[in-house]
């Protein structure tokens, strides 16, 4: 039995209904929705999201701890984080991070996320 439901993201209907995730796969999806959402893209919820001018410092500490910030204050369920980020090729344009955590005690499977700079 599921202790954490949600909407799957991104939004799908299956079968007449909107679908349903699970547990870690509901948290890894929140995750993934923050760092895609930027601030006032939600009307309702003006500083939920990431901004990603944090990428204009190219400190790759600073960028690290602004994402643990937005994942920690907007992910409740998610403990134990650890972020690891990198900047891709120059050409590339992307910003490689690995996070490590865990849901209500228990370890998952770390997240990789790519991010446009």
């Amino acid at each position: 039995m599921a202790y954490i439901r949600g909407l799957a993201y991104p939004l799908e209907i299956v079968n007449g209904q909107l679908k349903l995730a699970e547990d870690v796969t509901v948290v890894e999806q929140n995750i993934i929705e923050i760092l895609e959402t930027r601030p006032t893209e939600r009307v309702m919820r003006t500083t939920y999201g990431f901004d990603p001018k944090i990428f204009n410092t190219l400190e790759p500490n600073a960028i690290n701890a602004r994402i643990h910030r937005a994942i920690m204050e907007q992910v409740p369920s998610v403990q134990n984080l650890e972020v690891i980020g990198r900047m891709g090729t120059l050409d590339s344009g992307t910003y490689n991070v690995t996070l490590k955590y865990s849901v209500q005690g228990v370890p998952v499977p770390p997240l990789n996320i790519s991010l446009s700079v």
